[in-house]
């Protein structure tokens, strides 16, 4: 490793009068923040200066060189012909040097540098593999070390990077590229799925680099902040210009709507009256920062700070404080961001009062491992478990709700191994244990301050701090150093911080209470809410009773599958702890608060009643403020203090704060409530009881651990990844012959399963309901009794419609159940297929029909010979083994690459994962001896199936010659009449919300209708000649808010939704709108917005042609995972197909 691993880089820009030389370094720079880059360009002329370069850090450099310099021997030592590039030489002679090695084909080079006019890299190893390239029969690879355990984004950038440059000289990209992380161990990358990124990137490096000097771009917050080495400059920037984003708690978006007024300075914001701000903020908060802008401007004119306390309803800021109690503890926690999942908790810090003296104790891990992570918690679970048995009525302080965050991750993440900790930390949420002073602060005190950090508001009380460590940023730059050194020192410094955070929590609860007024009484529960929340729960004891029960198993049997087993105990629950924990953080929540919730619709006041058609109900009208929410309608209207109050016919946004919503409920209930509420404040509904399907899951459990051979035997096989068992077929041997009829062969294969499980993916418009179809009617005249299981019922009934079709067309009758729904749109009822309740199901029916909870039923207990579960990727593994149990053979149906299976929680080990997933180990497309992949495609053609092949289905999914007798005449100017166009979209500010994008569409929108349009009818052989309506052409985008929007303009006829809503439909046209401006409008977190599952369903959804809509800037992302760079990697793809 060199210097250019760490933010201070030996291959930084360097600036001379004709050339700016750049290496990869400057790119992830560039990518993070551009102004960063001007302040690089601008560092020489300005007399600009970075932070110096820690002592801790410096040493991290030279651990960094030994752990370069061990793997240069161990290669050495491996290769014999090897070669080292002399540093001292110049630039272009290492470069020549570097070709001349590639020529005679050396083993193993190090220190390779490589230029391409102004862009150059240094290299630690290039490695030779046996892949022909220009060079001859051989091509080379890049190796780079890093002393960091934790690789990043930007380490795996600068490969790219690197690997783009030896292409350049031997003529092809490599397959493959690798980091040597501080540990030694080898991670593999795949080039291609980076290297689009990159080269765009570098692109726009290149075109913006020459004009960036000059630009007058301002600086902005960012993300990256927290790690530019140029935060002071920017930072006195804002303080000298008074920048508005100075105004404590002020976010961006408020900014840029605030900016739009001409209120770009904290003076400015402080002289408006609230009234007059026009922006769609609601009252309160510009009430507050109107105030905040007032108190601020007041220090910045007299120098002197102070604070005020603000009334505030009852339930909120003083009315959260509880009264002192000899056995509370302050408490914090420090994480460490890690690239590919939740922060990594190494230290645990509580201040509390000890044998009548105060006394500070830290849970610290001793190495940067997950089991350390895991045993510190044990320990802190242990120690709070004794610390409230001893003061039942003691209270955890904290500041703002970083630590109850985390504490419910690792209780999850933990609990099939350690459910006390689960259980515990329930038990003190239910008890209202958590004070968050953060909130009391945020609700009834502003200061003359910037913020309200910790660090910031103790000025107002006494806290002193003498540690090294100074902020959360230090402190996760250190943590690094330390996993990389083991240098004690850097951790006590760490401790140091975390006690002086700890004492002044103290403090500050101690200036509160001072500070609260006698007439608002103290925060406590009622002793029947303690009681009733006290002891452990029974399906709590239970589940730690299975997980003793699986570890008495495990000498017995597969470890694999007894470590899954137990990461699956407790799964529906660690779900629905989720909706539990997020409903009682929202009932804490003000009217006005939740109108900034998109997940609500908050403080909607009543207006009327309306007359109604439905006999047996009522409609009631109220109005809302501007606000961006997910609530549509048809959705049940749950009232977060009420419950549920109905179901939501209409809502209207007819202009500025004048929005409307009109609720029906049913006149029996509303008799039994008498009247409707005043104040409507609409969330999220509850979970459905999950029980019946737990219930199967640990019907399986018993029967496992209490039998030497299970009567499941599909299920163990299924949790082994086992290949399929078929009868005549070896283990391993191919599935399909792909020059044969697939169809034929899949009947074939499903009837010689023997009490086993079978996969069929199938691709978008590969025809997997048709199959799965024709599979189901051979076995039922074959009188098997066959199962129809999904997630969804819109995804049985589409099965069932096609099995009802296929009778028809065979003349042959049978007798089918589908269980009862309770909505009308999700019944189905055919000439064979009935819906009942289970109990009236005859014995003659062959096909049973219905979701997760019809085959948890014990009643269904080994009654079928084959359960086929459809969607198979959005079906949890917990769900899949109970619905198995209902069967001797499973087909598990879907597709692993399109929309993934909605988990709320965190879970251990591979509980997390659908079906699909489980088995497929992260392959794209199934194995060969694994199951069926369907590699036709009726739907795309081929321009659309290339993209969706190669991105996708590993190049294996092929159009089928159908696709060419399908054809629109579209006559537009630069969009052809098939294919993928890709149109920029030059907006700014948008986040989940695009008038730009939505009128675009609209103009294209009503230029086509009316078109022509060929395409072949249901036999293949005839064509049919029609206009293009409003329902052959489909518009996707990812937000909802943006959905309604797009119904607004296009007319509610029109077919308008999410992603989620159009899996498993189909369009001769697609629009799709990716809404926001730039990565930091982006309103949900990256690999949501860039999913490469989520992309692959937009796009496939079009037969003839796929129009996307998204705005450059949005490639620009600073990914701060390595996935992320995967998936905006697809995006940056689809810029060939501008037009």
């Amino acid at each position: 490793m060199r210097l250019n691993e760490t933010l201070y880089s030996n291959l930084d820009m360097k600036i001379s009068k004709d050339k700016i030389l750049y290496s990869p370094t400057d790119l992830n720079h560039f990518v993070a923040c551009k102004y960063h880059i001007k302040n690089d360009l601008l560092a020489d002329e300005k007399k600009l200066k970075k932070k110096k370069i820690s002592s801790n850090l410096q040493l991290r450099i030279k651990y960094g060189h030994e752990h370069e310099a061990k793997h240069f021997e161990l290669f050495k030592k491996k290769y014999n012909q090897n070669i080292t590039i002399n540093r001292k030489l110049t630039d272009e002679q290492r470069f020549e040097a570097t070709k001349q090695a590639l020529i005679k084909g050396y083993e193993f080079i190090y220190n390779a540098f490589f230029i391409e006019k102004d862009f150059r890299g240094e290299f630690d190893f290039l490695i030779k593999t046996d892949t022909k390239s220009d060079l001859g029969d051989y091509s080379y690879e890049v190796y780079d070390t890093k002393i960091s355990k934790n690789l990043k984004s930007k380490d795996v950038l600068q490969i790219t990077g690197y690997s783009y440059l030896l292409s350049k000289v031997q003529g092809l990209l490599p397959k493959h590229m690798y980091l040597i992380n501080g540990n030694g161990k080898f991670k593999k990358y795949k080039v291609n799925e980076f290297i689009n990124y990159f080269t765009y990137t570098k692109n726009r490096f290149e075109k913006l680099l020459p004009e960036l000097k000059k630009s007058d771009i301002y600086p902005e917050k960012c993300s990256y902040c927290q790690f530019c080495p140029w935060l002071d400059i920017c930072e006195k920037t804002w303080e000298d210009d008074n920048y508005i984003n100075q105004v404590a708690r002020i976010n961006r978006s408020q900014v840029i709507k605030l900016k739009k007024e001409n209120i770009g300075t904290v003076e400015a914001l402080a002289k408006i009256s609230a009234l007059k701000i026009k922006s769609k903020i609601n009252e309160a908060s510009k009430i507050r920062l109107v105030q905040q802008a007032k108190l601020q401007e007041e220090k910045r004119l007299t120098g002197k700070s102070r604070y005020i306390f603000n009334e505030t309803e009852e339930g909120k800021g003083f009315y959260k404080m509880p009264k002192e109690n000899e056995g509370d503890l302050f408490y914090d926690i420090e994480g460490f961001p890690q690239s590919e999942k939740r922060n990594y908790e190494y230290l645990h810090g509580i201040y509390y009062l000890n044998s009548k003296n105060n006394e500070y104790k830290s849970f610290v891990v001793k190495e940067y491992t997950e089991n350390e992570e895991e045993r510190i918690f044990i320990d802190l679970v242990n120690f709070l478990k004794k610390h409230f048995d001893k003061y039942p009525e003691a209270f955890i302080y904290h500041y703002n709700d970083y630590e109850k965050r985390a504490l419910k991750d690792l209780s999850n993440e933990y609990s099939s191994f350690f459910p006390e900790g689960a259980n515990l930390v329930d038990k003190l949420l239910r008890q209202k244990k958590f004070i968050d002073l953060y909130r009391v602060v945020e609700q009834c005190m502003q200061t003359t301050e910037k913020d309200i950090s910790l660090k910031t508001i103790e000025k107002f009380y006494p806290a002193e701090r003498n540690a090294d460590v100074k902020t959360a940023d230090d402190s996760i730059r250190l943590f690094e150093d330390w996993s990389a050194t083991n240098d004690p020192k850097i951790m006590k410094d760490i401790i140091n911080y975390n006690e002086e955070d700890c004492i002044s929590t103290y403090k500050l609860r101690n200036f509160l209470l001072n500070e609260k007024p006698s007439t608002i009484p103290y925060f406590s529960q009622s002793d029947e809410e303690i009681e009733a929340n006290s002891d452990t729960k029974d399906f709590e004891k239970r589940e730690i009773e299975f997980i003793k029960k699986l570890e008495k198993k495990r000498n017995e049997t597969n470890t694999v599958i007894i470590d899954d087993l137990i990461s699956l105990v407790g799964f529906h629950r660690r779900e629905q702890k989720v909706d539990t924990w997020a409903y009682y953080e929202r009932i804490d929540k003000s009217p006005e608060e939740l109108e900034d919730d998109p997940e609500c619709l908050g403080n909607c006041i009543f207006i009327k009643e309306l007359s109604e058609e439905n006999p047996k109900r009522q409609r009631f009208k109220y109005k809302f403020n501007d606000q961006n929410f997910k609530i549509k309608e048809g959705a049940n209207a749950s009232d977060l203090f009420e419950k549920g109050i109905g179901r939501i016919e209409k809502i209207e946004e007819l202009g500025e704060n004048e929005n409307f919503i009109e609720i029906s409920i049913d006149k029996k209930k509303l008799a039994a409530r008498n009247e409707m509420p005043k104040v409507a404040n609409l969330g999220p509904g509850g979970s459905p009881d999950s029980k019946p399907i737990t219930e199967a899951l640990y019907k399986f459990i018993d029967d496992f651990c209490d039998n030497q051979k299970t009567k499941y035997k599909c299920i163990e096989g299924f949790l082994k990844n086992d290949l399929p068992d078929i009868q005549s077929f070896k283990a391993g041997e191919a599935i399909i012959d792909y020059s044969k009829d697939i169809i034929e062969q899949s009947i074939n294969i499903v009837k010689k399963l023997n009490s086993s499980f079978l996969l069929i993916q199938g691709p978008p418009g590969a025809g997997k309901t048709y199959t799965s179809a024709k599979i189901i009617l051979s076995l039922i005249k074959d009188k098997k009794k066959v199962g129809i299981c999904s997630n969804t019922h819109k995804a049985i009934n589409n099965l069932l419609f096609k099995i009802e079709e296929l009778a028809a067309e065979e003349n042959f009758e049978f007798e089918g159940f589908k269980k009862k729904s309770s909505k009308a749109e999700d019944r189905f009822n055919g000439k064979n297929i009935k819906e009942s309740k289970i109990e009236l199901a005859s014995n003659n029916c062959l096909i049973y029909a219905g979701t997760a909870w019809l085959f948890s039923d014990e009643r269904m207990d080994q009654k079928l010979d084959y359960v086929f579960i459809d969607e198979a990727g959005q079906v949890s593994l917990a769900n899949s083994i109970a619905i198995t149990t209902s069967t001797k053979n499973l087909v598990l149906i879907g597709d692993q690459m399109q929309l993934s299976q909605p988990i709320k929680g965190t879970h251990p080990k591979n509980a997390g994962k659908s079906a699909l997933n489980f088995l497929l180990e992260d392959h794209d497309t199934i194995p060969h001896n694994k199951g069926i992949f369907l590699d036709k495609t009726r739907r795309l053609n081929e321009n659309i199936c290339e993209y969706v092949s190669d991105s996708f289905y590993e190049s294996r999914l092929k159009s089928h010659p159908i696709t060419k007798e399908r054809k629109v005449s579209l006559s537009l100017k630069n969009i052809g009449n098939e294919g993928i166009y890709y149109l920029p979209a030059l907006h700014k500010d948008c986040a989940q919300k695009s008038e730009e994008e939505a009128n675009t569409i609209k103009k294209i929108f009503n230029e086509i209708i009316g078109k022509e349009l060929v395409e072949p009818n249901k036999n293949g052989k005839d064509k049919i000649e029609r206009k293009i309506t409003n329902q052959d052409i489909m518009v996707v985008a990812p937000f909802n808010i943006q959905v309604n929007h797009l119904s607004k303009v296009l007319g509610k006829e029109s077919r308008v939704g999410t992603i989620d809503k159009f899996q498993g439909q189909e369009a001769k046209v697609v629009f799709v709108s990716m809404t926001s401006s730039d990565p930091e409008n982006i309103p949900r977190h990256k690999e949501f917005f860039f999913s490469r599952n989520r992309l692959n369903v937009a796009i496939s959804r079009a037969e003839c042609v796929a129009v996307i809509l998204f705005n450059p800037n949005l490639l620009l992302a600073h990914c701060e995972k390595i996935n992320e760079m995967r998936l905006v990697n697809n995006f940056c793809k689809l810029l060939k197909y501008e037009c």
